[in-house]
């Protein structure tokens, strides 16, 4: 063989013989581990959530994170950054803008050192109270409007107003916790009410055998009376009256993990 064939031949050796050590050199590099802890599973719409953990890897220490949520099934994205500490610790607070799942992780970049590593995902839930006199209800045509009322000589910006000898229903389906609101009798009427509230955890009330029934009695030219009723999986709520009084339901709330209640499905 000819010196210079020699030497190509030996040169091709080289770097063949280089390659596996590059490339199990590679195998080596160790990968970022990001620990995450949240301090909540469940926050309102407003509030914050606790997003802290530790970073193992080389120089873990003052090293940039950034922290991804995710909403429902949608993409990731990241909402802050934050570095770790001396002792590779890291805490930071992200802000819960929307009701529904979310998942939150935390993303080690890649170094020269390192390859990339990220944290699991941990998961938490946002909520929020919901205007009742904005969502849809179930009730006979013109038997309750929206607007203002006037009780005991105080008048309240948003409430319900609710006609003599009707029903009136909203659908939490399951995505609701608390109802809240203060009852009275409209100064334009003249004595006491009843009201029979009603829930279920059926869609359409007829098709529960026992629906959870309470009598709730408000008094004529007194202050409104608060109100509050647990959701907590049902997904039909709303009440009857069978008085000539007409009534307000003041400031009617419902607190969700949606941003929105369905329409109340058919009572037919």
């Amino acid at each position: 063989m000819r010196p210079r064939s020699i030497a190509v031949a030996a040169a091709v050796g080289l770097i063949v013989s280089l390659a596996p050590t590059a490339s199990a050199e590679a195998a080596k590099k160790p990968t970022y581990k990001v620990s995450i802890k949240l301090s909540t599973t469940k926050a309102d719409v407003g509030q914050t959530v606790k997003v802290s953990g530790k970073v193992r890897g080389p120089k873990a220490a003052k090293k940039r994170l950034a922290v991804q949520v995710k909403v429902g099934a949608g993409k990731w994205r990241t909402v802050k950054k934050v570095r770790t500490t001396k002792k590779r610790g890291y805490a930071t607070r992200i802000k819960v803008s929307t009701a529904g799942a979310h998942a939150v992780r935390v993303v080690a970049p890649k170094s020269k050192r390192a390859r990339a590593g990220k944290s699991t995902a941990r998961r938490y839930v946002g909520w929020r109270w919901l205007d009742l006199t904005q969502q849809p209800i179930d009730a006979e045509a013109n038997a309750v409007t929206t607007g203002p009322a006037t009780v005991a000589g105080r008048t309240y910006p948003k409430a319900w107003l609710v006609w003599q000898y009707v029903s009136l229903f909203i659908a939490p389906a399951g995505s609701c916790d608390t109802f809240r609101s203060t009852v009275g009798v409209l100064d334009e009427s003249e004595g006491d009410a009843t009201l029979l509230t009603v829930k279920s955890p059926y869609d359409v009330l007829d098709d529960d055998p026992k629906p959870a029934e309470s009598h709730f009695q408000v008094k004529a030219k007194t202050a409104p009376r608060a109100f509050n009723a647990s959701l907590t999986g049902q997904r039909l709520f709303g009440f009857m009256h069978g008085y000539t009084q007409r009534i307000a339901v003041i400031a009617p709330q419902a607190h969700c993990s949606v941003n929105a209640l369905k329409p109340v499905p058919s009572q037919d």
